[in-house]
């Protein structure tokens, strides 16, 4: 079988790996999952200018999974199968098989308690999906605990910490989940003390924002066939990605009384925090997006503004734009370099522009939609122009290291 050049033996690994799993009888769900991660990893490839899978690349994704933000958490276990499935595909092995952990239940004196923590979120107005993640993480908590604990009265801080410290690996929901149930049992009066202060903080590492220069934003850009509908609908897309910071789910839901063209603003309430967001277009932005409605746009009575160019013409999703972004860059010549390649790298290189321009934090804050007041100042990490007056004289070396030094010197 011929290897395709442009994707190296990416497709031969999946095509093989799509045979055993559908001969191992995975469900549909499943394979598309494993279709999604294996496009992730072609991605990180293309990012560091490679093009065939090698098992030291595979450890390099998974390394720097948890950096890239626009994965759900929940998938890297998933991830991680995936990886060591194509290792062995590439090795010509069998699938190792993978066993499933034993269901965790809370011991039925726990119960009662356990359902009145949830029926307290409940009434907190938590979502279901979240309720449904403190009840597996709270439960698993509960039962590994001793059996020594008849009564949630008698916990100890002691019985807590060894729980933790054998499984230093808890993912970030369970950790929140257990702070969460042991504040509870304090503000109830079940416990005497505030045990939540034994639960570990979570390490996560801040990924830092993917940034292209301004070049880059042109070059993308200037990719676009605009004599085209769809390219007149992607270009519209991008400029509002690009030059206004909206994020993908603002921008596929927006709706044609979402614009003002007197006010040349736009309205709307924010999918992710549902805060209303007002934003000023410039004319750039506002031509893009007439230009797609009066010419590029199919005739159709969708209260959306972008939608498909193709029937049933239904409206874009958030997935759509992504692929119009990474489709865009490709064209363009722009390589990731490691950087994400999606409708939030566009977002995070507005935000950096407007803070490299001494925009203050609070007016950054506000255009981003950004609940936290100090989110902003995450951009400046990677403004280089401003970090410089800040860096430290690198001291003069000293002892056996100036030895090792001088040494160095004279072998070179």
């Amino acid at each position: 079988m011929k290897q395709n050049a442009k994707n190296g033996n990416l497709d031969q690994i999946w095509e093989e790996m799509e045979r055993r799993l559908i001969v191992m009888r995975y469900s549909k769900a499943s394979v598309k999952h494993y279709k999604r991660i294996v496009g992730w990893v072609t991605i990180f490839l293309e990012g560091y200018g490679e093009q065939d899978y090698s098992k030291e690349m595979g450890r390099q994704f998974i390394a720097e999974y948890r950096l890239q933000e626009n994965h759900y958490p929940w998938l890297f276990d998933v991830a991680k199968i995936v990886v060591r499935r194509m290792d062995e595909i590439l090795e010509n092995k069998v699938f190792t098989p993978c066993f499933q952990m034993r269901k965790l239940e809370p011991p039925t004196r726990f119960t009662e308690c356990l359902d009145a923590y949830l029926d307290a979120l409940l009434k907190r107005g938590y979502s279901e999906s979240t309720i449904k993640n403190h009840r597996r993480y709270a439960g698993q908590l509960l039962a590994r605990l001793p059996d020594t604990v008849l009564s949630l009265a008698n916990l100890t801080a002691a019985e807590l910490y060894n729980i933790f410290t054998q499984r230093c690996d808890l993912p970030h929901g369970a950790l929140a989940a257990a702070k969460g149930l042991l504040i509870y049992l304090y503000e109830n009066g079940v416990t005497k003390t505030n045990l939540s202060v034994c639960v570990p903080a979570p390490r996560r590492i801040k990924a830092l924002p993917s940034v292209y220069s301004s070049d880059e934003v042109a070059r993308l850009l200037s990719a676009v066939d605009r004599t085209t509908g769809t390219g007149k609908r992607d270009y519209a897309y991008l400029m509002i990605a690009s030059h206004m910071g909206l994020r993908s789910s603002d921008i596929v839901n927006l709706t044609f009384n979402d614009i003002d063209h007197k006010g040349k603003t736009i309205d709307i309430i924010q999918v992710k925090t549902q805060n209303p967001l007002t934003l000023v277009m410039n004319s750039d932005v506002e031509d893009a997006i007439i230009d797609y409605i009066q010419n590029g746009r199919p005739q159709m009575p969708s209260e959306k503004i972008f939608i498909g160019s193709k029937a049933p013409y239904a409206p874009i999703t958030a997935a759509n734009g992504y692929e119009i972004v990474h489709r865009h860059m490709k064209l363009a010549g722009i390589a990731a370099l490691g950087r994400r390649c999606g409708p939030q790298a566009l977002r995070q290189s507005y935000a950096t522009a407007l803070v490299s321009k001494g925009v203050p934090y609070a007016v950054v804050k506000e255009a981003l939609g950004h609940e936290d007041p100090e989110s902003a100042k995450h951009y400046v990490r990677v403004d280089t122009k401003r970090l410089k007056p800040c860096a430290i004289d690198v001291p003069v070396p000293v002892g056996t290291f100036a030895m090792m030094i001088g040494d160095l010197e004279g072998v070179l």
